[in-house]
């Protein structure tokens, strides 16, 4: 498993960058350990569409004619790829045996293929998602070392964890800035809306999320959250980069209807006596610093239970780093 997440690795950084990315969430920063309990994800964004043809690559350009043969308007497009990997577990992570009140223990990994087509204020999504659930995933390794180098408790029940399996889901969104001004010549603020849908046999869910921001000197770009990873159009920059420092504070509201879960209609199939919430709102805060071509954001967010029978809050922390090119 180490050797192929090294061998994407090497890959995503051998493609011509103009943004390279690393998302992490753990809910260690919320003092939890449970259901949803780690997620990382490390992307790259090419240069726009109408850079010099020998700065695009030969992946960016099939994503800009396939765009265009489908007459997807845009001023301009980026195109991207990224690895993610998410781990559940209970919320006893000391037991060797199933706990069939609670989540299983699941590891998947995915590589996703995007392209966002834009207008001025607003984008399209276009996301293929293909993954692996299981040992594969290598959610196993990446949960016992993290809990050794921090000396929390060691998960026991990985033995239990969902077996083999692939995945594929389509992705659609469309996001825009509602609204923006500048205060004081100094201070700048905006509002941000998106809406969207997956499909597939890992996930059917839709999805609304409203953003608010306010800041000095920040790097304009689409404002957006998602509860789990997928948030790489908040990466994309639509002004200069090169603007010294600056930093933002930001308050989002989103919410998730859920259609149907891998995850969860796989363990019932085992026998567990569980049903996930099927409307899920999240409050999410962040806290974002750059300096010209950086950008670092610290986020903690809380959203209702993950599974019908809990009464407890899912909280969870991360960080955000971006470096343009």
């Amino acid at each position: 498993m180490k050797k192929y997440l090294f061998l994407s690795l090497v890959g995503l950084g051998s493609l011509h960058a103009d943004q390279f990315y690393l998302q992490f969430y753990n809910d260690l920063f919320a003092h939890t350990d449970k259901h949803f309990t780690n997620g990382i994800n490390i992307g790259w964004i090419d240069n726009d569409s109408h850079a010099n043809e020998d700065e695009k690559t030969f992946y960016a350009q099939g994503l800009y004619t396939l765009a265009s043969n489908l007459n997807i308007p845009a001023k301009k497009y980026n195109a991207g790829i990224s690895i993610s990997q998410y781990m559940f577990t209970p919320e006893d992570i000391t037991k060797t045996e199933p706990q069939y009140d609670d989540v299983p223990y699941v590891g998947y990994l995915s590589i996703d293929f995007f392209l966002f087509t834009i207008q001025e204020n607003s984008f399209q999504e276009f996301r293929l998602s293909l993954g692996v659930v299981g040992k594969e995933s290598g959610a196993e390794w990446v949960q016992k070392t993290i809990h050794k180098m921090t000396g929390s408790n060691e998960p026991k029940g990985w033995d239990t964890q969902l077996g083999t399996d692939y995945s594929a889901n389509l992705l659609y969104r469309y996001g825009n800035i509602t609204w923006e001004k500048n205060l004081y010549d100094k201070w700048h603020i905006d509002w941000f809306n998106h809406i969207g849908f997956q499909a597939g046999n890992f996930l059917l869910n839709g999805f609304i999320g409203s953003t608010f921001r306010i800041g000095y000197n920040y790097i304009k770009n689409f404002n957006l959250h998602y509860p789990y990873l997928k948030e790489d159009s908040s990466m994309l920059i639509i002004d200069d980069v090169e603007k010294g420092f600056g930093w933002a504070f930001s308050l989002s509201l989103n919410a998730s209807a859920l259609g149907y879960s891998y995850i969860i209609d796989e363990a019932q199939k085992r026998g567990y006596d569980i049903e996930e919430n099927k409307f899920n709102p999240v409050g999410y805060a962040g806290m974002e610093i750059s300096y010209n071509r950086h950008k670092l954001t610290f986020f903690f967010q809380s959203q209702t239970p993950f599974l019908e029978q809990d009464s407890e809050s899912e909280k969870f922390g991360g960080f955000n780093y971006v470096y343009n090119f």
